[in-house]
């Protein structure tokens, strides 16, 4: 059963507090009553409706995890104390750390300097170098998976998708797991990963941690990793003395990338102050024949539709086009608060067709929002309550992070939110587009909501917690919403149903999602409740 407060776990570890939730997991602070001391513990969460073989797949990740961290010994890797499976639910027991991860420190601080920067890179790069020289590729360094303790270490966590050699992997043949913006691009390709991809997601996450934004910016995970594979990083303006390392650790070919020794020399120069000019980096290698795929190469759809407030959205089987590439199944799984994971699966060949595109395309249209919209503020109370009867508060309740601002009005059985939608790691989606760029991002979302996923989802908030999974239905062009607008339907177990609205204005894309899991309402009029209430948000902004 799920922890609880008090709850004695393998009759030595008392549950005291949560330390932090994700979509598929919680971490708490227990005391080790054996030993007499506090320890941190990771309890993942797996949904009874979920089938047989996830549910394995699932549980067997969390123990891949234990084994993997467990295997190192090193001051930047977080110490595992136990594992164990407790009436089929996995839990790790690990060491309590005193601090906070990078990606919360970028939010609440900002930035890093390039001094602070190298620092972190130094004990990641070790903790790296420590498991790469015992056979583990992490395969998801990212800011939410270092933390920084208040003894000024960064220690790297979540081996959650690590490859261990000997070991047989967990994910299906084709399947590519990892974050949208920190897979290499090798691995994006289906080529076989090594160190050198561990490399290129650690210069990733110190370029944002300097610069403040992601080296592939782009409208949605999956224009994201198109952008890994086929675009170069953007210039960095604050990196300093490190830039020029990691742009060379951002190239697409992981031959003409630094050595971690190189890494190492450079991070240690500008950790001091010091200049990085005099370290030579590696030539381009001569072109040479494309690397085998480890199987089949992956390939991304234009942008991802997900549900609002950190949804848990699983795609499967989709085929959509981007660029020249063929599209592939999408699994997207909230690992922290901040940033999913995403695991790319190859699909066929496929002869595709995607909707058209809208008559008028805005060019030189000046945008409309330049400052934040109070998104609460754009329906009334009253209004709610003609589509969510049983909504008692006088406002709406404002969720999202910051650079994704939302307002949801959730009741028991029923609940609307409303969304902008914003570039990936774009931190202010006010001012970060113009509508002819809006325009682009709408359109590779409503190619993406082409009807034939099956979709894995949840919604908070509403008695809807547990996962549940149906079909998605293809994308139903609305004429007279908002310059450009669609809809979806996702259907669960025990008649729950999710519609989603997602529309342009100008310069920002909004969705309005509607979940409903009564069982006691007809599809027909979940629908409605979802476009009426994105008719208000319209007319709200046309008030202005």
């Amino acid at each position: 059963m799920p922890g609880e407060i008090g709850t004695r776990l393998a009759d030595r570890y008392l549950l005291l507090e949560v330390l932090g939730s994700g979509g598929m997991g919680t971490v708490w602070r227990a005391t080790d009553e054996t030993l007499g001391r506090d320890v941190a513990v990771k309890e993942l969460k797996i949904a009874p409706d979920l089938d047989a073989t996830v549910r394995a797949e699932a549980a067997e990740r969390a123990v891949r995890e234990a084994q993997a961290t467990a295997r190192l010994r090193h001051p930047g890797v977080v110490v595992v104390h136990d594992a164990f499976l407790d009436d089929g639910r996995p839990w790790i027991i690990m060491q309590l750390l005193d601090g906070a991860t990078l990606d919360r420190v970028l939010a609440d601080r900002g930035a890093l300097t390039p001094e602070h920067a190298a620092r972190v890179g130094l004990d990641v790069l070790g903790a790296l170098e420590a498991a790469h020289a015992v056979g583990i590729l992490h395969r998801d360094i990212k800011p939410g998976n270092i933390f920084l303790t208040s003894d000024g270490r960064a220690v790297v966590t979540d081996f959650g998708i690590a490859t261990v050699e000997g070991q047989a992997t967990i994910t299906r043949s084709g399947m590519l797991v990892g974050s949208p913006g920190h897979i290499a691009p090798e691995r994006l390709r289906g080529e076989r990963p090594g160190p050198s991809s561990d490399l290129w997601s650690l210069a990733a996450t110190l370029y944002r941690a300097v610069e403040g934004h992601h080296p592939f910016p782009g409208a949605g995970h999956m224009a994201v990793l198109a952008a890994v594979l086929t675009a170069d990083p953007v210039p960095p303006t604050r990196a300093g003395e490190l830039g020029p390392v990691l742009l060379r650790l951002l190239g697409r070919d992981p031959r003409a990338r630094p050595t971690a020794e190189v890494v190492r020399a450079v991070l240690e120069r500008v950790a001091t102050g010091q200049p990085s000019g005099d370290i030579a980096l590696p030539d381009l290698p001569a072109p040479a024949a494309p690397a085998a795929p480890a199987g089949p190469p992956p390939t991304l759809p234009g942008a991802l539709p997900r549900r609002s407030r950190a949804g848990q959205v699983l795609l499967a089987g989709g085929v959509v086009a981007t660029a020249a590439l063929v599209a592939a199944a999408l699994v997207v799984v909230a690992t922290d608060d901040r940033e999913p994971a995403a695991a790319v699966t190859a699909a066929p060949t496929a002869t595709v067709t995607s909707p058209p595109a809208p008559a008028v395309t805005p060019t030189e249209e000046a945008a409309r929002f330049t400052v934040p919209i109070d998104l609460c503020g754009l329906i009334t109370a009253e209004q709610i309550r003609k589509v969510v009867p049983r909504y008692k508060k006088a406002e709406g309740v404002a969720s999202g992070d910051t650079d994704a601002p939302a307002c949801s009005w959730d009741a028991p059985g029923a609940g609307v939110s409303v969304e902008v939608k914003k570039d990936y790691d774009n931190p202010d989606p006010w001012t970060g587009r113009t509508p002819a760029q809006a325009h682009d991002a709408y359109l590779g979302s409503l190619r993406a909501a082409d009807g034939s996923d099956k979709i894995i989802w949840h919604y908070d908030g509403i008695g809807g917690e547990s996962i549940t999974s149906g079909p998605g239905t293809k994308a139903k062009k609305i004429d007279d919403l908002g310059d450009e607008a669609h809809t979806t339907d996702t259907y669960g177990r025990l008649g729950a149903q999710m519609t989603d609205v997602v529309f342009r204005v100008s310069n920002l894309i909004f969705e309005v999602t509607y979940a409903d899991v009564t069982n006691k309402t007809k599809p027909a009029k979940i629908r409605e409740n979802a476009l009426t209430t994105a008719r208000w948000v319209v007319a709200a902004l046309d008030r202005g």
